[in-house]
């Protein structure tokens, strides 16, 4: 039987011990918030915190349905978060295989304000955006929250991740396709956007958790309460003098993480090897 070497065990077991630390520290709000999200507000406040609740209060999750429509906020959440990532994939898969494969004109150019467009801060061009969305009628409705945000945050972003994928494919494929008479929009769809589907994979998490976690645009484009997103609504559950109620938000909270989550599981797979396409090269 084969030994291991002491000082491997011990750089292994140190290892596991950071990584252990590591995990304790993004886990730690998480399974703070579900706890708290069963605790009365003197509880939540209570020093030392208590792990595990006194008395469960499941109160807290009938109150977050009562004192607001959340059901109604949570399902346009989930419909916004689907038709951006829909319109980013729509926007971005065709945009980079075009700057990877076609190569117009000025593809250096295009590529470069691509570029910049991603380091451009939503808060600088709200308000441009906002009497855009006046003058066309889109204020308190979804317009902008899809259109908006597909076409100038998540679209340039999964654009370049999916030309860089493209980039990473053999040209063998292409050349080969082009021999047996397929067109261009035919070697896209039936030859390589298969092959990139890890990149696809990692696009639709990035649009999805972008489209879903935003507070400014629902902020500045919608008014009435049937039509706010899940991160605004967390921000109404107030007391009589307007103070948080604490257990009610950390219950709304809980629930508002799940699509999140229920996406990355079923694309983690591909999530990793998507986003790191584009450092390889064939």
């Amino acid at each position: 039987m084969r030994r291991t070497n002491p000082r491997t065990l011990a750089s292994r077991g140190l290892s596991y011990l950071l990584l252990s630390a590591v995990a304790l520290v993004s886990l730690g709000p998480i399974l703070w918030m579900v706890s708290a999200s069963f605790k009365s507000p003197n509880e939540i406040l209570r020093y030392p915190p208590t792990i595990i609740p006194e008395n469960f209060k499941w109160e807290n999750y009938q109150q977050v349905f009562e004192l607001q429509p959340f059901a109604q906020q949570f399902l346009n959440s989930v419909y916004i978060m689907a038709l951006v990532a829909v319109l980013t994939i729509l926007l971005s898969v065709p945009a980079g295989y075009a700057l990877a494969r076609v190569r117009p004109v000025a593809a250096g150019v295009i590529f470069l304000v691509l570029l910049s467009a991603m380091f451009i801060p939503p808060e600088a061009t709200i308000i441009p955006l906002f009497q855009m969305a006046s003058t066309l009628g889109w204020i308190d409705t979804h317009y902008p929250l899809v259109i908006f945000t597909a076409v100038l945050t998540t679209a340039p972003i999964a654009t370049f991740v999916m030309r860089q994928a493209f980039l990473t494919l053999p040209a063998e494929f292409e050349e080969a396709a082009t021999i047996d008479g397929a067109t261009r929009l035919r070697t896209m769809l039936q030859i390589y956007f298969p092959l990139a589907r890890p990149s696809l994979a990692s696009v639709t998490v990035l649009a999805c958790w972008y489209s879903w976690n935003q507070f400014l645009e629902p902020l500045i484009y919608v008014r009435s309460p049937e039509m706010l997103t899940v991160p605004v609504a967390l921000t109404r559950y107030e007391d009589a003098f307007a103070g948080p109620l604490w257990g009610v938000q950390m219950a709304a909270t809980t629930l508002s993480v799940i699509p999140v989550l229920l996406v990355f599981f079923f694309a983690q797979r591909h999530v990793v090897s998507g986003l790191t396409a584009g450092g390889l090269k064939s």
